[in-house]
Order: structure tokens, then sequence, then C-alpha cells
């Protein structure tokens, strides 16, 4: 019984501390970077499919670093 408790307390330690891990490849762009490519997505008139999926993660984390302060795009 005690190591099933064990077990589940590392694997919800691992959970909890895993999630920012997702935040994306964008989360790593520097800000000048992050601008330019923002800039670039609000200029094309007809995106592709992988463009647009791009361009809203751009804007996802532009929005992650407004919350935080820091008004890179903006």
């Amino acid at each position: 019984m005690r190591t099933c408790l064990c077990i589940t307390t590392l694997i919800s330690l691992l959970l909890l501390a895993g999630c920012d891990m997702f935040a994306g490849p964008a989360a790593d762009i520097p800000d000048n970077e992050l601008r330019s490519k923002w800039r670039e997505c609000k200029q094309i008139k007809n995106p592709s499919r992988t463009k647009v999926l791009a361009c809203e993660n751009y804007e996802r984390e532009c929005s992650r670093r407004k919350n935080k302060g820091n008004l890179v795009c903006y």
C-alpha cells in the first residue's frame, strides 16, 4: 500500500513539474525574432494552413509574454 502511495505521489509531482515543457517551440524564440515573425504573419493575405498554425502559435506566445508584462509584439 505504501509503495502505491509513493508511486502515485511521484507521478503526480512529475506531471505537475512537466506542465511548462509543453509551452511549445515559440517559447524559446528571442523577443526580436518573435516580433518579426508576428509582424510577418499580420501582413500575409492568404496564408497556407501550416502558416496559419505557425502564426497562431506566435500570437499565443505574444499573448503569454504580454500577460507577463513583456509587450514585445504590441
